[in-house]
């Protein structure tokens, strides 16, 4: 019923496939475990490995094992999410160590990724909130503000300077190489 991808994500001594699809062994489970991959834009990168979809990953199996970047872990860990086909897909800060191109490969295709599901994306970064149909902001208190992307900026509350103070790090300020 649920899918949960972390920040902290947990990589499986096994075939790059089997990290996603777990046991399943039909073919179709592995076409499935494929076109999930690439859903995430990581094909063409475990095409470029020794073994494709069967490398081996980690070393502490096999020392030809493949040991992948950060980004690129939280990529398998969405894959491994959306194999999964859960109803609620849960998703707390799963771009944190993607660059930002790679994040915005993600945002853009955020809808298409949890479809017909109900996704929880849990974010300090405001960037990504602007693809949501509600935004629940929390301090200590609880629930501080609640709304899509549009009203809480019209509210000009906490959402509005947290937004506008992170955007400020995303906007060119002139030439910077003097």
């Amino acid at each position: 019923m649920f899918s949960v991808v972390y920040q902290d994500v947990f990589i499986y001594a096994c075939s790059v496939l089997e990290n996603v699809i777990g046991i399943d062994n039909t073919e179709e489970q592995k076409e499935l475990g494929k076109a999930c991959i690439d859903m995430v834009n990581l094909s063409k990168k475990i095409r470029s490995l020794p073994k494709g979809y069967d490398q081996q990953l980690l070393k502490i199996i096999d020392e030809t094992g493949v040991e992948l970047s950060g980004g690129e872990n939280q990529k398998l860990a969405i894959a491994r999410s959306l194999y999964k086909d859960a109803n609620m897909v849960i998703l707390d800060e799963p771009t944190a160590s993607l660059d930002p191109l790679a994040e915005a490969e993600i945002y853009q295709s955020f809808d298409n990724l949890v479809k017909d599901k109900t996704a929880i994306y849990i974010s300090h970064r405001l960037a990504s909130t602007k693809f949501c149909d509600k935004i629940a902001l929390f301090t200590e208190e609880g629930l501080a503000e609640y709304g899509n992307h549009e009203e809480l900026m019209a509210l000009k509350g906490k959402y509005y300077e947290m937004f506008m103070t992170q955007s400020k790090y995303y906007q060119l300020e002139g030439n910077t190489n003097e």
